[in-house]
């Protein structure tokens, strides 16, 4: 039977994070491309980042076991635990995201500090980082140094789709200036590269990776073949070259295109999390 050190809050925490700093990381782009024209979708964005930030953050202390440390945590950071350098990242993004929040809401996008915004998207970079560095910081083979480009590109697209999905309006304008689904096509390309990339090292590189692979595959292929990869990354990809093609509407497929690619972050980042306490 297999030992859980973490369940699925972590899971859920390096998920919701992930969204969370996508959304924002988007937003901060548009914002600095034109804010009056995208004010709508920058201003959600700014709002929905740190709510999903804090609700992966509360999961993740409910699972430490002691919630009311994360105060002790702020102030008496550990340089040597991924946790704890986590903690103390997502509050001070929490806390710079629910500034911008409540200016936008209150004063309007145009009222924003872009050095303040600047200081949000360094911390959202810096959280997106920390949730793949918080598992390969630790000695398991399958949370190897990939992981940190496989969780924050997927990070990207995942918070990206969510924004897209909350801001259907102006998916026409985003289309037309930006070539959408070009652009997203190419971020799902360099996912799939890496999460080869990583399923190859896997297999190949020493007996104790090897046995990592064999577990993946034997235990896990339907999560990763049939949710992440087939459903979370292969079935985008094909629906927006499609598109590019002009062989389907961007606007017909929108919805279920967009949700697959955050379902498949989510599935991806479990696997992960499960995979590497499982050998």
């Amino acid at each position: 039977m297999m030992h859980l050190l973490w369940d699925i809050r972590v899971s859920l925490d390096l998920f919701l994070g992930g969204l969370g700093v996508g959304a924002f990381l988007v937003g901060v782009i548009l914002y600095y491309v034109d804010a009056k024209v995208y004010d709508g979708f920058v201003k959600k964005s700014f709002v929905v980042a740190p709510l999903l930030v804090i609700a992966g953050l509360l999961l993740l202390l409910t699972e430490l076991g002691r919630p009311l440390n994360v105060i002790k945590t702020i102030y008496a950071v550990n340089p040597t635990s991924f946790m704890s350098i986590g903690i103390f990242l997502q509050s001070a993004f929490v806390a710079v995201a629910l500034f911008i929040a409540f200016k936008v809401l209150t004063s309007g996008v145009s009222s924003l500090s872009s050095k303040i915004v600047y200081a949000g998207a360094v911390l959202a970079g810096l959280v997106g980082l920390y949730h793949g560095f918080l598992l390969s910081g630790i000695a398991k083979e399958p949370w190897n140094n990939a992981i940190p480009v496989i969780f924050f590109v997927s990070s990207i697209l995942s918070g990206a789709s969510l924004m897209v999905l909350f801001n259907l309006r102006s998916l026409e304008n985003l289309v037309a200036r930006f070539k959408l689904p070009l652009i997203i096509n190419m971020v799902l390309t360099l996912e799939l590269a890496a999460v080869f990339a990583w399923v190859y090292n896997l297999a190949l590189t020493t007996a104790s990776s090897k046995h990592a692979y064999d577990v993946l595959i034997s235990n896990f292929s339907m999560e990763f073949w049939a949710l992440s990869i087939l459903m979370g990354l292969i079935a985008p990809l094909a629906i927006f070259t499609l598109v590019i093609l002009n062989k389907l509407s961007l606007k017909a497929v929108a919805i279920p295109t967009f949700a697959i690619i955050v379902a498949g972050s989510f599935f991806l980042k479990n696997l992960v999390v499960y995979l590497g306490q499982a050998v």
